[in-house]
């Protein structure tokens, strides 16, 4: 009597173990890495839970060469994010492939019989989460078992195994399928049917939910968006749905704010930490503010003005008495970003720790408990999801300057033309031109207007800015001479009487410069 193979599964001896081919093992494991792929934006979407995605997205942005990711960044604008995210999701699948091609080759090896899926896809679930976490983990720089990483290790930990499974038990199970469909002999009593009816209805469950998650929180993905109001002046105070967002996070991290707190520490002569409730009962200020993206380009989006309140970090700062060798100031964020300030910017007064935004709590988006306002510098240095303050040497660099970009970004003049739009067509008559200037702290002093691309320049009305640190809205009167195509640009000079440069330069190390242009077709006489 011949001992039957491990893979006989009863049916008798087999001359050798039963293998797919190459293309089939690829077919079971991109099938697998596509419910894996489902699982981890249902984990990261659902449960706000970190996955290796995030890891691998942080980690080609910091590979990426800055001259390269300014080039990516000016041309996709706000489908940057969304590409990322699929190209990583893409690129997980085709690694599940690869996968499924070892797995099939390499099977007949493992324990357990190939009509035991869920043994064997338990362990190669255990397998797939030790190299995630122990071993790709560490290598993205989130440390061993997420350790590194901000915010709950175990939650990491966790989810790695929830993603690893949603991997590996289908994997199993598409496997005995493949198998089965070459001609594999399989018990078709009441036991198996139950298997797979079970094993089906979990998978399909797995895939709803999924589904479910992505259509829930689909919104929190790319969530960078521009500001503007087609067709009109923008509001002297933008709307908070309309305020313009840029993160460096697939999806922003949401906070709970029972357990925050928010730790002035480090080398100081009285370190701190202070609850929510603790910050908003301390003195505050108001001021309204305008902000924007070091990456903005001329006459973008990326622009926006709100009133924040929020306790004067000079405050903080006494209370924790800072070292007289004190030189920077850094903030570090709850999705682990960090950035800082000289000295001197940390202690102005305007410097807020702002907890609202144009007099509501500050949205998740926008950096929900607690943000830095600063005055006058760009965007990149107004951190969110702030957790920590402390002093630091001045050779400090926060995530975005080890990137290439400006240690501490001064907002540069910069002017846009809001009406008309760029191409647009108006009649011979009297047309309404208008647009916002911003110099940051430096105030705006003069706007002017050119319709005949630059060589001459008549000056803007200018309305009375919302305080020193925010936009100024401009408008003129221009009365087309005929019917043909106008550039029109405009030129913005700052309280310093320095006059805004044309010289066009991208974004990429300290913020763009250059005229915002826009080209007008006047055709026939208004009715």
């Amino acid at each position: 009597m011949r001992a039957m193979s491990p893979e006989s599964d009863g049916v008798g001896a087999q001359a050798s173990p039963p293998r797919l081919s190459p293309l089939g093992g690829l077919t079971v494991g991109l099938l697998a890495g596509g419910v894996m792929a489902l699982s981890m934006v249902a984990v990261r979407l659902g449960a706000g839970a970190p996955t290796t995605a995030d890891l691998l997205a942080d980690t080609l942005t910091r590979l990426m060469p800055p001259a390269l990711f300014d080039f990516l960044l000016e041309r996709l604008r706000f489908v940057a994010k969304p590409l990322l995210f699929a190209g990583v999701l893409a690129a997980q699948v085709g690694l599940a492939g690869g996968l499924g091609v070892l797995y099939s080759r390499y099977a007949h090896r493992w324990p357990f019989r190939v009509t035991q899926p869920w043994l064997r896809g338990l362990l190669l679930t255990g397998v797939v989460w030790l190299v995630t976490v122990g071993l790709l983990t560490p290598l993205l720089g989130g440390g061993f078992l997420g350790l590194a990483l901000p915010g709950n290790p175990p939650t990491y930990v966790l989810a790695q195994a929830l993603v690893a499974g949603a991997l590996a038990l289908p994997l199993a199970h598409l496997h005995r399928l493949a198998l089965g469909r070459r001609g594999l002999a399989y018990d078709a009593g009441r036991r198996s049917v139950l298997q797979w009816a079970v094993s089906l209805a979990v998978l399909a469950g797995a895939g709803g939910l999924a589904f479910r998650a992505i259509l829930r929180g689909g919104a929190a993905i790319a969530p960078s968006r521009p500001s503007r109001t087609e067709g009109a002046l923008p509001p002297e105070v933008t709307p908070n749905h309309l305020f313009y967002e840029v993160s460096k996070n697939i999806v922003n991290p949401r906070v709970d704010v029972a357990t925050w707190r928010l730790a002035v520490g480090g080398d100081v002569g009285n370190p701190y930490a202070l609850t929510y409730e603790e910050l908003v009962a301390l003195p505050w200020k108001e001021e309204y503010v305008t902000l924007t993206c070091v990456s903005n380009p001329v006459g973008g989006d990326l622009i926006s003005t709100a009133l924040w309140r929020g306790v004067p970090l000079r405050l903080l700062l006494e209370r924790a008495q800072l070292p007289t060798s004190a030189q920077r100031i850094a903030f570090y964020a709850a999705d682990g970003y960090d950035d800082s300030v000289p000295l001197e910017y940390a202690m102005k007064e305007q410097t807020l720790v702002a907890y609202h935004m144009n007099g509501e709590p500050l949205p998740h988006d926008h950096g929900f408990p607690a943000r830095i306002i600063l005055p006058g510098l760009y965007g990149m240095e107004n951190v969110k999801w702030l957790t920590r303050i402390e002093p630091v040497p001045a050779a400090f660099r926060g995530y975005w300057q080890e990137r290439g970009w400006a240690d501490t970004a001064v907002i540069k003049t910069t002017s846009r033309i809001h009406l008309p739009e760029d191409g647009a067509s108006a009649p011979l008559a009297q047309t309404l031109v208008g647009g916002v200037a911003f110099a940051g702290a430096r105030t705006v002093r003069a706007v002017e207007v050119s319709t005949d691309g630059g060589y001459t320049w008549q000056p803007a009305e200018l309305r009375k800015a919302l305080s020193p640190f925010t936009w100024v809205l401009w408008t003129t009167t221009w009365l087309p001479p005929s019917e043909k195509a106008y550039t029109l640009a405009v030129r913005a000079t700052d309280g310093a009487g320095e006059v805004q440069t044309a010289q066009v330069k991208t974004s990429l190390p300290d913020g763009a410069t250059g005229h915002h242009r826009v080209v007008v077709v006047i055709r026939g006489q208004a009715p």
